[in-house]
């Protein structure tokens, strides 16, 4: 039983997109769940953002965590997140102009 109950508590709400247009900036938004706001078993712990891609200059991420990133990038950034509020992702090309990212993000 407690193997089931972890797997059933680690599925997560996500989405994943990809940016190849640097000329505009994209928001992006996850509501909660309300049965998992009240759930003792299914309840949310955390949220997290992945990012996977290049480009040619300076972008940024905004809400799960503010990130500045440049170049050729792998990386993760987790928070924690209780279902109190929808999460918002914002990618800002900021001064990029070319380029190719993978981003996924999820509860």
């Amino acid at each position: 039983m407690f193997i089931y109950l972890t797997l059933i508590s680690c599925n997560r709400d996500s989405r994943k997109f990809t940016i190849t247009d640097f000329s505009k900036m994209r928001t992006d938004t996850l509501q909660p769940y309300k049965w998992k706001i009240v759930s003792p078993i299914h309840n949310y712990s955390s949220a997290f953002v992945k990012l996977k891609g290049f480009s040619n200059d300076t972008i940024k991420l905004e809400g799960i965590s503010n990130l500045v990133l440049i170049g050729n990038i792998d990386t993760i950034a987790k928070m924690d997140y209780y279902g109190t509020q929808e999460v918002i992702c914002v990618f800002r090309p900021y001064k990029a102009t070319e380029g190719r990212l993978e981003i996924e993000y999820g509860l």
